[in-house]
């Protein structure tokens, strides 16, 4: 299942520093992977992500997000008006607040 036909459980405020491995004049729309792991508790959980307004996303400021766990066991553990740290493999990121839970 491609990101664009994904069904988007979480709306979320994402805050990402550009990774190491991206050049240094992309921006989070250029990003050609759509998943991070999101940590809760030392654990790892991949999600997806689909950038609300693209076009204005910028590094080092947060922008909506619409989310996508692969694991179900996560929406027992993530709390709504939390923020989590992000990472992109063995690098962190940044980090998401969860705003609210799409129907």
């Amino acid at each position: 299942m491609t990101s664009e036909n994904r069904k988007y459980n979480y709306a979320g405020e994402l805050a990402l520093k550009r990774s190491r491995v991206l050049k240094v004049e992309s921006q989070p729309k250029d990003d050609i992977v759509p998943w991070l792991f999101l940590i809760v508790e030392k654990r790892r959980f991949t999600f997806f992500y689909k950038i609300v307004e693209p076009l204005d996303a910028t590094y080092e400021i947060p922008f909506s997000v619409q989310m996508s766990f692969i694991m179900d066991e996560i929406k027992s553990s993530i709390q709504i008006n939390r923020t989590y740290e992000v990472w992109r493999a063995e690098e962190p990121i940044g980090t998401v607040k969860i705003i609210d839970a799409l129907v």
